[in-house]
């Protein structure tokens, strides 16, 4: 066991010289062709990618695996026998994303020892997130650059940009706001009507969807039913919500709150929807109210001119 195992480590021992005095007597593009050794990468990932990425938020974690080879000419061989064990130095960098997207490598220098014959795998992670502002299910794209730097002198080094695709999710997102205000007082003949603004904060064309939740007894009230906000920042719409108080006879001195819902789902798939917002009103409805006094009016103002008319015809006679 003992002569065996001296007679390895001289093995060893002798190679090393070996490649020393190849690598000293030639110059390393002369070692380059002779023997041609040649570090190859490939970069793959999983499946994360499959499901959309929601913008604003979630982070999401890729699990990239880089795979080392070394190529070998026929005169190689033997040499790459002898490196066995040599460390070969791996850099993996994101190197281009959209502009609505960033990407970042978890650990970028890596290493391999050198063993012939074998493909070698090391792992890294990329993480990525992207903004409100990335197209709903617009295709995307990051570049990985993976190189391998040359190793004691005979091995080539190797250099290659990979693509990564990835699809953004829809963002239901908007912002409501009130162009005048959320309280009136209003007489009880006369109606209150409200503007409501709402803006697009989401990453396609965008459908709001609105209805009145929550409404008193003897009041009435109506809402635009749905606007659409085309897609890109600051795109907005107004809706409109319509109140009349109560007008039974007599004074009023009466206030109530409405609430209106507003839900955003995409334009063209009603079945991706977002968060549902809410609203309310404050209207306050003060003094007399005489419904019917109108036609009251009208009938008294004809039973005048009738008698008017009688009393003249009296007279000329």
């Amino acid at each position: 066991m003992t002569k065996r195992f001296k007679a390895v480590k001289a093995s060893i021992i002798t190679g090393i010289v070996l490649v020393s005095v190849i690598v000293a007597a030639f110059p390393t593009t002369s070692a380059g062709i002779i023997f041609n050794l040649q570090s190859i990468l490939n970069v793959s990932w999983g499946n994360e990618t499959d499901q959309p990425v929601l913008p604003r938020g979630e982070l999401r974690t890729l699990d990239i695996v880089i795979s080392h080879t070394v190529t070998k000419g026929a005169f190689g061989k033997g040499l790459l026998l002898a490196l066995s064990g040599v460390p070969i130095i791996i850099n993996v960098d994101v190197v281009e994303t959209p502009s609505w997207c960033t990407a970042n490598i978890a650990q970028g220098t890596l290493s391999v020892t050198l063993q012939p014959d074998t493909v070698q795998y090391v792992r890294t992670k990329l993480s990525m997130q992207v903004a409100d502002n990335a197209p709903a299910y617009g295709l995307g794209y990051i570049k990985i650059k993976a190189t391998a730097q040359k190793a004691f002198r005979v091995i080539e080094g190797f250099e290659n940009t990979f693509t990564l695709s990835f699809i953004p999710d829809y963002k239901p997102l908007i912002k409501p706001s009130l162009p005048q205000t959320n309280a009136k007082e209003i007489g009880p003949m006369d109606t209150a009507t409200f503007p409501i603004q709402i803006e697009n904060l989401g990453n396609a064309r965008t459908l709001v969807l609105l209805n009145v939740v929550s409404v008193p007894e003897g009041w009435n009230a109506v809402v635009t039913s749905q606007i659409t906000l085309e897609e890109g920042e600051g795109s907005t719409g107004t809706a409109y919500l319509v109140i009349k108080p109560p007008k039974g006879f007599g004074y009023h001195y009466d206030e109530e709150t409405i609430r209106i819902s507003m839900q955003p789902v995409k334009a063209d798939d009603p079945s991706k929807q977002g968060e549902i917002y809410y609203e309310s009103f404050l209207v306050q409805s003060r003094g007399f109210s005489t419904p019917g006094f109108e036609a009251i009016a009208f009938i008294g103002s004809l039973a005048v001119a009738f008698l008017l008319m009688s009393y003249f015809r009296k007279r000329k006679k």
